[in-house]
């Protein structure tokens, strides 16, 4: 096949390149120096990369988009979404900031936002830094006490200790809409995309749409046994205190399942998206009613769990933080019976006082070129993991000679 390709013109190779999935790519790039430019060249087709970043990581290529380090291509994410089952092999480095000298500087957790800024919620205010530099950002901190606190590029979500909940919008479309609501009784909310989700004391589910003009709230539900917490996948799940699931699909509230003796209960929490909100607690209760084996060692004491795409990463009430890749048996979601490809223990002797517990609070990541940056936070501090692999390159991306992508997409014009 590479004899009858090499006789073709640059541009009808680089075509047909753009149907093959990107493992093939891979391969056809080590079989010439010619092919290997061609696809280098391709490198620069944000669309494409795309695309394979959506076939090949479905679950995680967007969270990877938006928190990944200013100037990446999508072909750059696709390869640092490759390159998690090598996580073992990649350079180590250690660093963390935000480190509370007193009690208003306790953190509670973060955000990380377009533009290298990352909010850090502390016990006195929401305070802004630099990914890059790890410094104060230029943008103001916002001075408060709150219970809970989220951010996307357009929306910033506060719940008050008085359960009240602040809906601001950051960004102003129409002068006539609304910037902000505020909503009372809220135990509970989830921010996804353009919808805030959140649960009142009564166990009312309701919505409210960021897109509509007066930030009005639509009922969807009331349970009968209580709303332990909210998962997303396509659509919002609600886990009970009785351990039934449903799944509100359109305007109807549908009984899906319920986690039973029988169940494999980390598998049907994954499957639903509840175990970075889940209350462990909670969990391990139900593992004693079912008279299931419970785990020693920090998977005993888990306070959170972040799962991004195939990598789970697992922090405990004593500092212990897992990193898991890939913990399935069977087909199904085991957290239990896997061995992690990395450990840490943030909860160091030379802590002044000494900590009795030192919980992994939250855990988040953001992409690089051929690396990951893994973001730890502490009541104490926030960790940083910085992982790089090498490569041996040739030429950057930047500097490759081609051109002829822009060929390619007159061919498919024309077509």
């Amino acid at each position: 096949m590479s004899c009858a390709l090499t006789a073709l013109p640059t541009e009808l190779v680089l075509y047909i390149f753009t149907f093959l999935p990107a493992k093939d790519l891979t391969k056809c790039r080590q079989v010439c120096q010619r092919f290997k430019n061609i696809v280098d060249g391709l490198a620069r087709s944000d669309a494409l990369w795309r695309e394979h970043c959506k076939n090949d990581f479905g679950s995680v290529y967007k969270i990877a988009r938006q928190k990944a380090r200013t100037g990446l291509l999508w072909y750059h994410i696709y390869r640092s979404l490759s390159l998690w089952p090598k996580l073992d092999q990649a350079r180590e480095i250690r660093d963390e900031f935000a480190s509370a000298s007193s009690v208003n500087d306790e953190i509670k957790n973060f955000e990380i936002l377009r533009e290298g800024i990352i909010g850090v919620h502390k016990r006195g205010a929401i305070v802004y830094y630099d990914i890059e530099t790890l410094e104060n950002s230029k943008r103001c901190a916002i001075t408060g006490d709150y219970l809970r606190y989220t951010e996307n590029q357009d929306t910033m979500v506060i719940l008050s200790y008085h359960l009240q909940l602040y809906i601001i919008r950051k960004v102003i479309q129409n002068p006539r809409f609304e910037t902000n609501v505020t909503f009372d009784n809220v135990k509970t909310f989830l921010l996804i995309d353009r919808d805030v989700y959140f649960v009142n004391l009564n166990d009312e589910i309701y919505v409210c749409h960021l897109e509509d003009g007066n930030l009005s709230s639509r009922f969807i539900k009331r349970t009968e046994d209580g709303v332990m917490c909210l998962g997303f996948t396509d659509k919002l799940h609600v886990l009970t205190f009785e351990r039934n699931i449903y799944t509100v699909n359109g305007d109807n509230f549908v009984y899906t399942c319920s986690l039973g003796a029988t169940s494999n209960l980390l598998h049907q929490l994954q499957k639903f998206n509840f175990l970075e909100r889940l209350d462990w607690r909670i969990y391990f209760q139900w593992m004693y009613v079912f008279n299931h084996t419970v785990p020693e060692g920090p998977l005993r004491d888990i306070v959170t769990v972040r799962a991004y795409g195939d990598v789970y990463f697992v922090g405990s009430n004593w500092g212990v933080l897992r990193i898991y890749y890939a913990p399935y048996s069977s087909g199904e979601f085991d957290l239990f019976n896997a061995q992690p490809i990395k450990q840490y223990n943030f909860m160091e002797r030379y802590d002044c006082p000494v900590l009795s517990m030192c919980p992994i609070i939250q855990v988040d990541v953001l992409e690089a070129e051929d690396g990951h940056t893994v973001i730890v936070a502490m009541p104490k501090k926030i960790a940083v993991l910085t992982f790089a692999h090498s490569f041996k390159r040739t030429a950057s991306v930047a500097m490759l000679p081609y051109t002829d992508i822009q060929k390619v997409k007159v061919l498919k014009i024309k077509e």
